[in-house]
């Protein structure tokens, strides 16, 4: 298990915002139905998205989740991780922007 986290604030004053990256999933599993390995992203104890090996893909694909609840909050944002012993599977992650208006 792998986790990466940032706490950040969202402004009173903004009506919207929302957290993007860019994930690239690989993955040496074979299966396009079960989901062997993981990847969450949650803010405080709440997941907003959750990846696995069965989106994986060939390129990074840019993803875009709303923290508009969290307006007026300070909030953690965390991305975990999460394989099995069999065959790898790699979240790569790039470019994470929180975007608030």
């Amino acid at each position: 298990t792998d986790t990466l986290s940032q706490s950040v604030t969202i402004p009173a004053s903004c009506t919207q915002a929302t957290f993007s990256f860019y994930l690239y999933i690989d993955s040496s599993e074979t299966t396009t139905s079960t989901a062997y390995d993981k990847l969450t992203v949650a803010a405080g104890s709440t997941t907003l998205a959750s990846y696995s090996n069965v989106n994986k893909g060939t390129g990074y694909v840019q993803r875009t989740v709303s923290l508009t609840p969290y307006i007026g909050q300070t909030v953690t944002l965390k991305f975990t991780g999460t394989e099995d012993s069999s065959l790898q599977t790699s979240f790569l992650v790039d470019d994470t922007a929180v975007n608030a208006s």
